[in-house]
């Protein structure tokens, strides 16, 4: 029985073969990261938001970071898009470069079928959530768990059904985040109403990590998220 969990969308070739490429929906942004010679400053991950871009910032050893650029540019690279950023072009100004600069599709895929007879895809070869989630991996383990009882029942439907249900909640998140990528005026007030309220993104992220149901989403994140922008709003009239 064929499994193809290979990362990355146009290397499934095992898919193309099966006749499971196709789409329902597509959406696709370009990644660059460079790894610098630093000491973090902090032990959480960053992310900077520009006006048509994110920089990632990763701390990854204790002299090393790991800086990311995305966007919907496949031209734009790190030391084009760190010019928006003074702040973090300040610290790493004197800090080495120590590895390539290498880049690769970041991309919200997701597939009508993911099996076909003892053909199974799994990971990325299945379908995918935007980097901005940070889910890539953890999907992948849970889709493996899933499959294993699959298996054991000899009954693949039981997959699928699971595979589109574990997608749904990175799904919804990717698109919700990836809104604020489009919208300059929707952004600048979302962020200022997260900074006034802590609270608000702690409830976001226990609903994204699966610690709270979507009913709580909506009573403890998006209602108070909704009425904090309205306030912004109204503020700056």
């Amino acid at each position: 029985m064929p499994l193809d969990s290979r990362r990355g969308w146009e290397k499934s070739r095992v898919r193309k073969w099966a006749g499971l490429d196709k789409a329902g929906r597509e959406v696709s942004r370009f990644g660059f990261r460079r790894h610098y010679r630093i000491e973090p400053w902090t032990d959480s991950m960053e992310i900077y938001w520009g006006h048509a871009c994110q920089m990632y910032v990763t701390p990854i050893g204790p002299r090393e970071i790991c800086v990311v650029v995305i966007s919907r540019d496949s031209h734009l690279r790190l030391d084009q898009a760190m010019v928006e950023f003074s702040e973090l072009n300040a610290r790493l100004r004197q800090a080495a470069i120590i590895s390539a600069e290498r880049g690769a599709v970041s991309a919200s895929r997701r597939l009508g079928r993911v099996f076909r007879g003892n053909l199974i895809l799994l990971g990325d070869a299945s379908g995918s959530v935007d980097a901005i989630t940070g889910e890539g991996l953890r999907l992948s383990f849970e889709q493996a768990l899933k499959l294993a009882d699959a298996l054991s029942c000899g009954d693949l439907k039981m997959y699928q059904r699971a595979h589109r249900r574990l997608a749904r909640r990175p799904a919804f998140m990717a698109n919700l985040m990836l809104s604020l990528d489009r919208c300059v005026w929707l952004r600048r007030r979302i962020l200022r109403a997260l900074a006034a309220e802590p609270r608000i993104f702690a409830n976001q992220l226990a609903m994204h990590v699966g610690a709270s149901s979507v009913a709580d989403f909506v009573h403890y994140g998006m209602l108070p998220l909704g009425r904090g922008i309205l306030a912004d709003a109204i503020a700056a009239l």
